[in-house]
């Protein structure tokens, strides 16, 4: 398990103990060790290129991590939530209920999109054999 030492709210200096999954660095960003946040590995759905316009910048509509602010003592607690974008104003905080929730809309949306996609290939396929 990392550690870092770092200076306090208070002016004194501190030493926590991050969660194997987190991933800052703490000492770049010259956190107080009594005021930071743990963060995990962003996830990221990456679209793939717009064919109409392949040179066009698209962001990531969906990415989430896992973040753990460090004095909360209990791992169920309402400081630890799920990002679903990198714009701060367009972020939920999520439990692990609404993590159950996104996880079955992701899984409704997949579903829509496969069928989306099977259209697309029979269309396809037909204008082809044209």
């Amino acid at each position: 398990m990392r550690t870092y030492t770092g200076p306090t709210l208070a002016g004194g200096e501190s030493t926590i103990e991050c969660p194997d999954w987190c991933v800052t660095d703490h000492a770049y960003w010259e956190d107080t060790a009594d005021d930071c946040f743990h963060k995990g590995e962003v996830l990221e759905v990456e679209p793939p290129r717009d064919r109409a316009e392949p040179a066009r910048l698209v962001h990531p509509p969906l990415a989430a991590n896992l973040m753990l602010h460090s004095t909360a003592k209990e791992p169920a607690a309402a400081c630890v939530w799920l990002a679903v974008s990198e714009s701060v104003a367009d972020r939920v905080e999520l439990n692990v209920a609404g993590v159950d929730k996104l996880l079955a809309e992701v899984d409704r949306f997949r579903a829509g999109l496969v069928e989306q996609r099977e259209l697309l290939a029979a269309i396809d396929a037909e204008r082809r054999r044209a």
